[in-house]
């Protein structure tokens, strides 16, 4: 079946112009031309744009997406699409469980079900076990092994409520700490900030912790610019504190 840029882009959902765009790159070129200049895509230009749309839904620039069509196979393709959709089945479970938990709390609220603990952080803990997967998974494993990290994450997943709390409670008494050795340096607040940091460590890694890797976690704060931010978008240096806190606390 042959289509017009018109009908194209509204089967697909997408704007003429967009059409005109890849075209104009040479992400997609349509495969014929009338005497009139319209633009012609047969069904193999519609598979083309499907692709591409996946790839750009998984988060791909259009020149990467460019590379991908003109150098993978279907094979490979494949490949790639079943990684891609191994992920959304993983996104489909959580946000299951999310509206699950929205579910509930809105029945307990008009008192047509009674939650039990365990149910009111269904859903949250996958929530950042996924975060957490995404961003720091590789890193953590190449440094401390697959089996560090999957005690540990297996660990989050059996975290109690009350458990879960102190958690998160922790690391938002760690920054406050941080920020204020940072407007009045005071060096019992920094042994402070560093056994904290120890302790959320140790509950992090369920109940598993080595001074050598916890000095590594630190330097890693003030080296990787994900693990930066995280400190110092509350405060310029506070990254830098909890590193030097934390070596002098171990290395008196």
């Amino acid at each position: 079946m042959n289509y017009q840029s018109k009908d194209l882009a509204k089967l697909a959902g997408i704007s003429i112009r967009t059409l005109r765009y890849y075209d104009q790159i040479g992400l997609l070129t349509p495969h014929e031309r009338t005497e009139g200049n319209y633009r012609i895509y047969h069904d193999e230009d519609v598979n083309k744009l499907q692709h591409i749309l996946l790839f750009k839904e998984m988060g791909l620039e259009l020149k990467q997406i460019k590379i991908l069509m003109k150098n993978l196979n279907d094979e490979k393709r494949v490949k790639v699409l079943e990684t891609h959709l191994s992920s959304l089945h993983r996104d489909q479970k959580r946000i299951e469980l999310l509206i699950d938990n929205v579910k509930k709390t809105i029945q307990s609220i008009k008192g047509e079900h009674i939650m039990n603990n365990n149910e009111k952080f269904i859903g949250f803990k996958k929530e950042m076990l996924k975060k957490n997967d995404d961003a720091y998974r590789d890193e953590v494993v190449n440094r401390w092994g697959e089996e560090a990290y999957q005690s540990s994450r297996k660990a989050f997943q059996h975290m109690s409520e009350e458990a879960f709390y102190a958690f998160q409670n922790l690391a938002v008494e760690i920054i406050e700490t941080l920020k204020k050795i940072k407007q009045k340096d005071d060096p019992s607040l920094r042994i402070k900030v560093a056994k904290d940091h120890q302790t959320w460590l140790k509950t992090a890694w369920g109940g598993r912790y080595s001074s050598d890797a916890h000095l590594g976690i630190v330097d890693m704060y003030v080296a990787d610019e994900r693990f930066k931010s995280y400190y110092d978008q509350h405060g310029e240096g506070l990254a830098q504190i909890l590193r030097d806190a934390v070596y002098a606390w171990l290395n008196p």
